[in-house]
């Protein structure tokens, strides 16, 4: 959907998605002297009778060094959890190409209890006296949020001080231990559990524990996390970035992976086989597939439903002949009983 703007100055609010993502249109707003140059020559085309066809291209995209993958998130949030599992196997293809950030976020509440310690048995849902805090997950049978702010802090701290294959290895152990929508186990005894299958030294834990307390105690990242979201205008979470550039697309990786080849990243080899219209080859083809899976799933119901009409029918047709042969044949047998027994082979009607 192409929209001009009634102003030839653009503000970064025009392009926020619908937060409740009900409604998935991909959309460009232009200024308003490109938008009256188009509408012009539309109608002028439409007067003739004649077709329009409008092709836009972006240029200068491409950064061709690096990608910055920024995942704007909380600790308990499942569709930016199952981000790392999915992801994974293009975060290998990218290699040192990639650059991923985390970045948490924190609530500001007013009167409420903080402590600022990283005790998870405290009902405080803030530390940093009110400034950073979380709420709960009632989804998740998470019902003390200071939970989810704590295990925020962790990861922080995870990617802070032993960097990003340590965190992502960490994230997807979490996924698995800890993470079953099922059965969840948020807490710090399953994370710490995580953290000893993915640490490197015997002494990480006292590190990360200091790291979490000088996290609380002093200005650090996750202030700077408070602040980007308030500065990005980040309004729903999970939210992507590439390379500063908001991500609006299906969160399938596959989609992720090939907008940073198409629109960010010139490698051949990395983004080799991407085709910037496979995305629109493989809607039609699933479109395609499921209208015959729908066409093949009525066909069969149908002749299902005839078999088994044909089934009840026999079934009650054999059942009445049974029941038929079986009362003449009772008949046959009475009435030979009865002849039997009267001398000379006389009838004599008897009512039963």
């Amino acid at each position: 959907m192409l929209i001009a703007s009634d102003s030839n100055i653009l503000e970064e609010e025009y392009n926020v998605d619908d937060p409740t993502e009900s409604v998935s249109i991909p959309t460009i707003i232009i200024a308003k002297d490109f938008g009256d140059i188009i509408r012009e020559y539309t109608k002028l085309k439409q007067d003739k009778n004649e077709h329009i066809v409008i092709s836009m291209k972006f240029s200068g995209v491409k950064e061709g060094g690096f990608v910055e993958l920024e995942l704007f998130m909380r600790s308990d949030d499942i569709k930016a959890r199952d981000f790392f599992s999915e992801f994974l196997y293009y975060k290998e293809k990218l290699g040192n190409k990639l650059k991923f950030t985390p970045i948490y976020k924190y609530s500001k509440f007013v009167n409420e209890q903080f402590d600022n310690s990283l005790s998870e048995k405290s009902t405080a849902p803030c530390v940093k006296e009110t400034r950073m805090c979380a709420t709960p997950n009632h989804a998740l049978q998470i019902d003390n949020g200071r939970r989810v702010l704590l295990e925020n802090i962790r990861e922080t701290c995870i990617y802070q001080e032993f960097g990003q294959e340590t965190y992502w290895n960490y994230m997807n152990q979490f996924n698995l231990l800890c993470f079953d929508t099922k059965n969840p186990l948020f807490n710090e005894e399953c994370a710490m559990n995580v953290f000893k299958k993915v640490q490197v030294n015997e002494n990480d834990d006292s590190l990360l524990t200091k790291c979490m307390n000088q996290l609380i105690e002093y200005e650090s990242k996750i202030d700077s996390d408070y602040s980007t979201f308030a500065k990005r205008k980040i309004y729903s979470i999970p939210d992507l970035f590439i390379n500063g550039v908001p991500y609006r697309g299906s969160w399938y990786s596959k989609y992720i992976f090939r907008s940073i080849c198409n629109g960010f990243l010139d490698d051949s080899k990395i983004c080799e086989g991407i085709n910037p219209r496979d995305l629109l080859y493989h809607q039609r083809i699933g479109n395609t597939l499921l209208f015959f899976i729908i066409i093949i799933t009525i066909l069969v119901t149908c002749f299902s439903l005839l078999c088994y009409k044909r089934y009840i029918n026999k079934s009650l047709e054999d059942t009445m002949n049974e029941r038929i042969q079986e009362q003449a044949m009772k008949s046959i047998s009475q009435y030979q009983k009865f002849r039997d027994t009267k001398p000379g082979g006389v009838l004599e009607l008897v009512n039963e």
